[in-house]
């Protein structure tokens, strides 16, 4: 009877100990060099623990830097826009990570807050600390990338494939390298919590460039935010800054003038190269600021500072607020932050504006086209209202963000002053963004529109 029970306690265990083979994971050391982290400059790997920072000490701890004081730490130590990228044929990856010490957080959890890529193409997101891929197609090597959260910050603590499975080299990274740097909108407030889901990384993701947002919600203008990209290599820089500098502080606009100056005349110094594109304040439906300013006198500011340094330097380029945002863009019962749907189409409309330099200078204040001698006053998904101070015959032509020819119309006879041209835009959004241009002879306009919105 002994002899039976030891038999079948052995065989007990056996089929534990197969269970466990058969469940067995293959840790990885976190250091490995074929796990990149993408999107920060300053993060060093141990075999156990990444921390992952956005910005250099010297930045957040000098009182010019915008981003300087306790309160405004928590969101310093967050990673928007940070992204882990790896190549493996393993079946499952799991991660974990755990709440950054100090690190803000939004909600319970980081609801959406991991993105994952397979093969550049999204497969889904996580909202706990702990998480499986699968892979999407059996015994195939996968290029991932996951994204972190936003406004939850974490560290990763451990990264498992399944068991005999090794990761692959997932090769260089060689795109375009761009920096955000911005306030709450740029960092991703209203798109909770997903870096995924905020303009800078869906700009990058059109526009096929590295992204690192080194944006931080709360943050006000000033000039040591450049020390994060001394002695990098940077292509692109967009500059969204000015709501806070009118929503929370006291000094006047000449100084606030000194800090973007300075901020500008740094980042020209560290990078002579880049290109560099000032967004002024985009639209909002806030009314109380405590600067002694207005909102429009900040944006004539900007514009004023890109105006004169553009007469020596031809890789400065502004871009106009309010033509690239309206407060339908605006989170639902926010005076201030864009929508997921919002952030998307800003993404739209600056990746537009960059690609179509001169869209950038046709705007007038309300948005509409206005250069030479044509304003497209108003369009919609059946006609455009449009203003010509020369009649004559004019083509139009519409097309996607992307450079896709959508529609076009041509040899339309147009008086001075303003036509109501019929126009077929059926499948057209109102609400989205496409490119409209305007040719008369050698003659050609474009500019960004969004149908339905005057």
């Amino acid at each position: 009877m002994k002899k039976i029970i030891c038999i079948l306690t052995l065989l007990i265990c056996l089929q534990q100990i197969f269970v466990e083979l058969a469940q067995a994971q293959n840790v990885l050391s976190l250091d490995n060099p074929y796990i990149h982290y993408d999107g920060t400059f300053y993060t060093q790997p141990t075999p156990t623990l990444v921390t992952f920072d956005r910005h250099r000490p010297v930045v957040y701890n000098n009182p010019e830097s915008g981003i300087y004081g306790s309160w405004i730490r928590q969101f310093v130590i967050t990673q928007t826009g940070i992204r882990i990228r790896f190549k493996t044929k393993s079946p499952q990856i799991t991660f974990t990570f755990q709440q950054r010490n100090g690190g803000g957080t939004i909600g319970s959890f980081p609801t959406d807050g991991f993105g994952v890529f397979a093969d550049s193409v999204f497969i889904g997101s996580y909202s706990t600390l702990s998480f499986t891929i699968s892979n999407p197609h059996a015994d195939a090597s996968i290029f991932y990338e996951v994204s972190l959260p936003n406004l939850w910050a974490v560290d990763l603590i451990g990264m498992e494939l399944s068991d005999t499975y090794i990761l692959d080299d997932p090769g260089v990274l060689s795109k375009p390298v761009y920096v955000a740097i911005g306030d709450s909108k740029t960092h991703g407030t209203g798109q909770y919590v997903s870096s995924a889901k905020t303009y800078p990384f869906l700009l990058a993701s059109e526009m096929k460039w590295n992204l690192y947002n080194i944006a931080v919600a709360g943050a006000t203008s000033g000039w040591a935010m450049a020390l994060n990209v001394k002695g990098q290599q940077v292509d692109y820089i967009t500059i969204e800054i000015g709501y806070n500098d009118w929503a929370t502080l006291t000094d006047p606009l000449s100084a606030r003038q000194i800090q973007y100056d300075q901020l500008i005349d740094s980042l020209r110094a560290y990078l002579p190269n880049a290109k560099i594109y000032c967004i002024s304040i985009l639209a909002t439906t806030s009314v109380s600021g405590t600067a002694p300013y207005t909102i429009d006198a900040y944006r004539k500011m900007i514009k004023d500072v890109v105006a004169f340094r553009q007469q020596t330097d031809s890789k400065l380029f502004l871009i106009p607020g309010p033509a690239v945002s309206d407060v339908s863009m605006l989170a639902s019962g926010d005076a201030v932050h864009l929508s997921e749907r919002g952030a998307a189409i800003l993404a739209d409309n600056l990746s537009v504006a960059i690609n179509y330099p001169e869209s950038i200078v046709t705007r007038d204040q309300s948005g509409s086209l206005a250069k030479n001698h044509v304003i497209i006053e108003y369009i919609n998904t059946s006609q455009i209202n449009i203003a010509v101070l020369n009649e004559g015959y004019y083509s139009f032509g519409i097309l996607s963000t992307d450079g896709k020819l959508l529609s076009s119309m041509n040899e339309i006879y147009l008086k001075n002053g303003i036509n109501a041209v019929a126009w077929s835009t059926t499948g057209f959004g109102n609400g989205l963004a496409y490119v409209v241009k305007v040719q008369q002879g050698n003659w050609v306009e474009s500019a960004l529109v969004v149908l339905g919105e005057k």
